[in-house]
């Protein structure tokens, strides 16, 4: 499905699941390497910058906003292809900074007040900036979460944590993995100075320090889980600690009682040297000289 959006001269195509007709016609619309045209159709899994003559082409992708809608998948890849007067961006399935753009695009004084220039360069600056502010924001709501989870871990509620730290875990892992591979943005300042002028790289420049910002955030968000886990888990382990002296105490009064009621239940009948008259007391002295030998083993040991 293509939706175009123009303002003043530059026009915006976001094409979400393009067939290969629509694809097709892109192409011949805008002089489009039949090789680029390609990979519009089907989902790339590396990040890469290409610059033609006319329009550079870009794949980025990013961690997909799970706090908004239910989603597939952790990943959204979006290609972008950016000339002089249009910008053509292609997905697999519903980003909302791209909708949310879309709404601001749309406003036709918008360019006339100079939040945006008359240039797709800096249509494509803005574009992406809005993305890394969603980005940005997921971020931050990672952190809220991890504020969450340790207000609950000192409320006493440690073992419900286990499963939360982890799916956090998970969520920071894929994050951060997407996020690394942006460093291709510092070859697109280079490629777009080519193609554009010097403003495009100073604009790029500020998404460049954004990404390292972020990036910043995401590690502080890393070591703070990785705190967490280790007081969760410490705390985990002082409860079972405590359960288990409870246990051993229990034990400990429920023992003699046991001891006793064996004692009194033993049949010496049909056992060797049952015809002597304290064969009682002789089985009972053998288990206590067994105990007391275990136990000096034990000591000698040190396992005690």
């Amino acid at each position: 499905m293509l939706k175009k959006y123009t303002n003043n001269s530059i026009t915006w195509i976001d094409a979400e699941n393009p067939t290969p007709d629509e694809v097709r016609g892109l192409m011949e619309q805008y002089d489009i390497n039949p090789d680029v045209a390609r990979e519009l159709q089907l989902p790339t899994y590396k990040e890469k910058v290409l610059l033609s003559k006319d329009y550079l082409y870009m794949v980025l992708h990013f961690p997909s906003i799970r706090h908004t809608h239910s989603i597939n998948s952790f990943e959204q890849e979006i290609d972008f292809i950016v000339g002089k007067d249009f910008i053509i961006t292609t997905r697999y399935e519903h980003i909302d900074a791209l909708e949310r753009f879309a709404k601001t695009f749309e406003m036709n004084n918008i360019l006339q007040k100079g939040l945006m220039e008359d240039d797709a360069g800096y249509v494509f600056y803005y574009l992406v900036k809005e993305l890394y502010k969603a980005m940005s924001d997921e971020v931050d709501s990672i952190n809220d979460i991890l504020r969450e989870i340790e207000r609950k871990i000192f409320r006493g509620m440690e073992k419900e944590m286990v499963t939360e730290i982890s799916n956090v875990n998970k969520d920071l892992i894929n994050f951060n993995n997407i996020i690394l591979t942006h460093e291709v943005i510092g070859s697109l300042i280079s490629s777009g100075e080519k193609l554009f002028d010097k403003n495009f790289v100073e604009n790029f420049a500020k998404i460049l320090n954004e990404y390292h910002r972020i990036m910043k955030v995401l590690k502080n968000n890393i070591d703070f889980l990785r705190e967490l886990r280790s007081t969760n888990d410490s705390l985990l382990s002082s409860k079972q600690n405590e359960t288990m002296k409870v246990l051993t105490v229990f034990a400990f009064i429920t023992i003699p009682f046991s001891i006793i009621t064996g004692f009194f239940q033993m049949s010496v009948d049909h056992i060797p040297f049952s015809s002597f008259h304290f064969v009682w007391f002789i089985i009972i002295g053998f288990e206590i000289l067994v105990s007391l030998s275990l136990f000096t083993l034990a000591k000698l040991k040190k396992w005690i």
